[in-house]
């Protein structure tokens, strides 16, 4: 993932390869703008985004491949658990996804409308979404925001295992509780 540009919070050239990528700094730096970019909600005001070999604001094939889970819930209360997965991955063509084995692991029931979820269980939903369908590129702003100490160690350790095969780029305002050999990216 090559992303070069001019935003909020100044120029960034990154080159992004397979493994955790944290981007660490102070609300109002420009975490989420950065993420926003990067999956093609927004254009950045120069410069350009190339994910898997195209540019997400272009090219919505391009925007399969990559994940957003955004710092604030955004799928609707009125949708279980299972329901919000297989939409996601239906929409990114892969409705064969086994969201529900990842969903047990977690221990999240399937049938809990997220209008009733409590801030952790929403949060491990909205992490199910992302992950659904396998999208090479995971954009994880805030990731372990609201998650007992027993979910963040199961995120942690998925995110371990697809560390090889995928792009994660998590913000944090904190450390995170991953290996010594993610990258840190600081915006201040």
């Amino acid at each position: 993932m090559h992303f070069s540009t001019g935003f909020e919070a100044g120029p960034l050239d990154l080159d992004l390869g397979p493994g955790v990528h944290h981007l660490q700094g102070e609300n109002g730096t420009g975490k989420t703008t950065l993420l926003r970019c990067l999956c093609g909600h927004f254009r950045p005001t120069s410069g350009q985004v190339r994910v898997c070999g195209g540019d997400p604001v272009e090219d919505p094939e391009v925007r399969r491949h990559i994940a957003l889970m955004p710092a604030e819930g955004e799928l609707p209360d009125f949708l279980t658990v299972d329901e919000a997965w297989q939409q996601i991955a239906a929409l990114r063509g892969a409705s064969d996804h086994d969201g529900g084995t990842l969903r047990d692991a977690l221990g999240v029931p399937g049938g809990l409308l997220l209008g009733h979820a409590s801030a952790g269980q929403r949060r491990m939903a909205e992490f199910l979404c992302a992950v659904a369908g396998d999208p090479e590129v995971l954009l994880l702003d805030e990731l372990f925001a609201n998650l007992d100490p027993g979910r963040v160690e199961r995120i942690t350790a998925l995110l371990e295992g697809w560390r090889r095969d995928r792009v994660i780029v998590i913000t944090s305002h904190r450390e995170l509780p991953l290996g010594a050999d993610s990258t840190q990216i600081l915006v201040s």
